[in-house]
């Protein structure tokens, strides 16, 4: 008998006596934007440092990525630069847009950006010297030197606002372009 009336005063004063307010969401809150990844170990070429650019087996290159968003409904860019000066802002050397793709958080599409010594398309990278090939992807726009667009505005459920901000990743190789190669 003291055991019931000993876990009876237990459960009695384990609850809190004191009336609290009820207070219920009424919305979900809406899901935040969350970042995008370079996936580095499917990164093509591998090796982050190349050399002998120009000569060799080496007069043609392509580089590849491939990108991770958990917000698997947003559109990924990929904006691609060789040697960006962020002193003197400009344009990309080249884009590839990369789709949503069944709810998948690591997407199918490769971003793809290829070079050719032997081109008669000028690219920087066929200049003889050190070079930074870099890959930049967001979950929105880039805007003066390259930062993430932050106007998404969203509404809260209290009637405020707030602001949703893009987000960006980044992936470098080094390259050196060898002055006297044989790919001409």
């Amino acid at each position: 008998m003291n055991w019931m009336g000993l876990g009876a005063v237990a459960w009695i004063l384990g609850g809190c006596v004191i009336p609290q307010d009820e207070s219920f969401l009424s919305d979900i809150p809406e899901q935040r934007n969350r970042p995008p990844r370079v996936v580095e170990s499917q990164a093509q070429p591998t090796e982050r440092i190349i050399r002998g650019y120009g000569s060799g087996d080496l007069c043609k290159l392509t580089f590849e990525a491939i990108f991770e968003d958990p917000d698997v409904d947003d559109r990924l860019i990929a904006y691609w630069y060789v040697d960006y000066d962020p002193t003197r802002p400009r344009s990309e050397d080249a884009r590839n847009v990369i789709l949503a793709n069944n709810s998948k958080v690591i997407r199918d599409d490769r971003a793809t950006f290829q070079v050719s010594f032997d081109s008669a398309d000028f690219n920087r990278l066929n200049v003889p010297g050190d070079h930074i090939v870099e890959v930049v992807v967001t979950d929105t726009v880039l805007v003066e030197g390259r930062e993430p667009d932050g106007s998404n505005v969203i509404k809260l459920s209290d009637g405020g606002t707030a602001t949703d901000p893009g987000y960006t990743a980044t992936y470098v190789w080094f390259v050196r372009t060898e002055a006297a190669g044989d790919c001409l």
